[in-house]
């Protein structure tokens, strides 16, 4: 067979077997996802936004693309691959936490990618050096805390002031100026607590001195004469002020009925509500609504002159007013009782009956339980009543009744927006009478306030400005400053810090009187009555609160610090105006003399300039305490003894004295023809000051208390005398 017929079968041949071959072939899907799963993942280079952008990318972390673009944070690649050079990553070392760092600014976690530029990498550790470097220090600072000074008058001063590193602490002093000091009641032996950043505890500090015979203790404390009474913040009396006076059955008609007939006539009813309306509720509004009080007050009297005999009273209302009510009203003629112009122990007599039916009022209400606006504004006036019979003692515990009562009622807390606008009004003054009250109660003690929060902004009426507040919108002002002042000095500081907080809440005071009306800030623009008792009254809070604001400045303590020569001046400066301020309220109404608040901080302020030896070294000083001697001399001069209040027989007698010891020391300068300048305390001898304590009639010690005390360590051991009386053994 020749070539050509052999090429021709096998072409014959060939189809039959390509259809074979088609018929053992599998379908095409299942060839297409064998070729699908063969198939080789093709590498993406491009980062995830260009490629999804199908933009070119320069593959670099992050890409320059992804920089102009603004978004480099989100420049990675899915997934990383060792292929592409991204991934080809040069080391900056493993970190402690696992993160890896590269020259181009990428952070490797072990879950993932975070890109960030090396500057912020950078910024961020050098913040992490410097937390652990502060935690360091914070850590030796804690190890040795114990070898630190302990807190003095509310700031810590540094390691490296010279009062630190040269005063050696004594567990028992240090204990009073941290802690502060434990006094008796004379009366009761009731223990006392005064904070140590109170006016005793700072006559206690400099009266003290560095004499090891006065040196600090709270045994002798203890055993000793209590300086509380010749501050105003003792209680006068043990009796409880709140007794049953009729003794019938509580809830009873016939209680009711005495309530009733111990309501007092008409003109004197409207005679006492004169008074407190004029002078007690001027310098102090613990009634938010007196105008619609008063105005209740004359329906009630024509409703009690149209009744008949024995008729009218109940055992839930008398004349058409319910127990709440009437119990207002009996505190109201309490308070307008003590300005009034009856005698001293005929005032209190009195006060003290409407005191007790009052709070009969209140159990009639079982006011613990279902108490109101009405009881909160009651409890106000009575423990300011309380306070002004030299009780001060018993209205700061009152105190905290009153503000566990407000807290219940919710006064603390901002009302619901649905809340009718002249009830909030009410509300939100009831609540700020209430820290009106605490301020003056806490900053004398130096207690921690009740009221642990003011939730409330200062209420501001629509109808003042700046520069034309009143006197009520400044002093809700300024006993929020108070409250600010006490909180804080239970607080540890540094002299810095101390400095700081000092500056900003003397900026708020000044801001206050800034924003006062002119009457306020200048007698002479006072057009009444009412001008002149809040212009005073302003300017003696006021100044008072500034001096506590710097009372570090004058303790014998913190004398080697740079804040206690910043603020003397100051401090000084405030406490004379306290006491002029004082003369300028007492020229006004007599009622200066009775007001706790009032007569405790001029009081407080006169005997610490004489103790200071102020009256030496300025004019305006000595003249002042000179005119508060004579004004007090004038007012007790034709008083029984016993119808006087103690602060004021202590104190006159006290102030008495240390003009006296000038006096003698200015003559026998004078005879020796040595220099005119004014002496200081520090110059006195015990031989001046026992001649001074021991010449004259009036002198209440049979010998000096100073005899032996070298006073040339302790210059003002002349108040602890004065304080605490002669020292007896035993």
């Amino acid at each position: 067979m020749d070539d050509k017929t052999q090429q021709s079968q096998s072409q014959s041949h060939a189809p039959s077997s390509f259809m074979s071959d088609m018929m053992d072939t599998p379908p095409r899907a299942d060839v297409d996802e064998i070729l699908r799963r063969k198939r080789k993942a093709r590498e993406y280079k491009a980062c995830y936004p260009c490629r999804q952008r199908k933009v070119k990318c320069d593959q670099t972390v992050p890409c320059k693309t992804c920089v102009v673009r603004e978004h480099p944070e989100l420049c990675t690649y899915h997934p990383p691959s060792e292929l592409h050079p991204p991934a080809k990553r040069i080391s900056m070392g493993l970190g402690q936490n696992g993160h890896d760092f590269n020259v181009n600014g990428l952070v490797h976690v072990h879950g993932g990618t975070v890109t960030l530029p090396r500057e912020d990498w950078e910024r961020i550790c050098a913040k992490l050096q410097t937390a652990e470097k502060s935690l360091t220090e914070l850590k030796n600072s804690i190890s040795s805390v114990q070898e630190v000074a302990p807190p003095i008058n509310g700031f810590s001063p540094s390691t490296s002031t010279p009062l630190a590193a040269s005063a050696p602490i004594d567990g028992e002093h240090s204990h009073v100026r941290t802690q502060g000091i434990h006094t008796r009641n004379d009366i009761t032996g009731q223990t006392i607590h005064i904070g140590p950043s109170s006016v005793p505890a700072l006559v206690m500090q400099l009266g003290r001195g560095g004499d090891s015979q006065w040196a600090p203790g709270l045994q002798d404390l203890l055993g000793k004469k209590s300086m509380l009474p010749i501050f105003g913040l003792d209680n006068e009396s043990a009796t409880y002020p709140f007794v049953d006076l009729w003794g019938l059955p509580h809830g009873s008609i016939s209680r009711a009925t005495e309530l009733a007939n111990a309501l007092p006539s008409d003109s004197e009813c409207l005679s006492f509500f004169r008074f407190y309306r004029e002078t007690a509720h001027a310098v102090y509004p613990a009634v938010a609504d007196i105008e619609g009080v008063e105005s209740d007050l004359l329906l009630f009297l024509i409703n009690r002159a149209s009744s008949q005999s024995g008729t009218g009273v109940t055992d839930q209302q008398i004349y058409g007013k319910d127990f709440h009510w009437i119990g207002l009203v009996f505190a109201i003629l309490a308070s307008g009782c003590q300005c009034s112009t009856l005698s001293r122990r005929e005032r209190e007599l009195t006060s003290q009956v409407y005191i007790c039916c009052s709070f009969e009022c209140l159990r009639f209400t079982n006011f613990l339980s279902h108490a109101n606006i009405e009881n909160i504004q009651t409890l106000l006036i009575l423990g300011n009543v309380i306070s002004n019979n030299m009780n001060a003692g018993v209205a700061w515990s009152l105190m905290g009744l009153t503000v566990r009562l407000s807290q219940t009622l919710g006064l603390h807390r901002m009302c619901p927006s649905s809340t009718p606008v002249q009830q909030r009004v009410l509300r939100s003054k009831v609540w700020w009478a209430l820290l009106w009250q605490d301020s003056l109660l806490s900053v004398s003690y130096d207690r921690a306030s009740s009221t642990t929060t003011i939730d409330h902004t200062v209420p501001l009426s629509n109808h003042t400005a700046p520069g034309t507040r009143t006197y009520v919108e400044s002093m809700y002002r300024l006993c929020k400053v108070g409250l600010d002042i006490v909180r804080e000095r239970q607080k540890p500081q540094t002299s810095h810090d101390a400095l700081i907080r000092i500056t900003e809440h003397r900026n708020e005071l000044q801001e206050i009187m800034v924003d006062a009306a002119d009457y306020l800030k200048d007698s002479r623009r006072c057009r009444s009555m009412r001008d002149q008792l809040e212009h005073w009254a302003l300017y003696l809070h006021i100044s008072y609160i500034t001096s506590e604001l710097c009372r570090p400045a004058i303790s014998p303590t913190t004398a080697g610090l740079d804040l206690s020569k910043t603020l003397r001046k100051t401090c000084i400066d405030s406490i004379t105006n306290t006491v002029e301020a004082f003369l300028g309220l007492q020229n006004m109404t007599p009622f200066a003399t009775r007001s706790w608040a009032a007569l405790h901080r001029s009081l407080s302020c006169a005997l610490l300039l004489g103790i200071l030896g102020e009256h030496n070294r300025n004019e305006r000083a000595r003249g002042l305490l000179q005119n508060i001697i004579q004004v007090l001399g004038d007012f007790t001069k034709d008083v029984d003894p016993n119808e006087l209040a103690t602060p004021i027989t202590r104190s006159v007698s006290a102030l008495e004295r240390l003009l006296r010891i000038t006096t003698s020391l200015n003559r026998k300068m004078s005879e020796s023809g040595g220099s005119q300048a004014s002496p200081t305390m520090n110059t006195f001898t015990a031989d001046d000051i026992n001649a001074a304590l021991t010449n004259g009639d009036g002198n209440v010690f049979s010998q000096s208390p100073l005899l032996g005390l070298d006073l040339d360590s302790s210059p003002y051991a002349l108040m602890e005398s004065i304080v605490w009386g002669a020292q007896k053994d035993g």
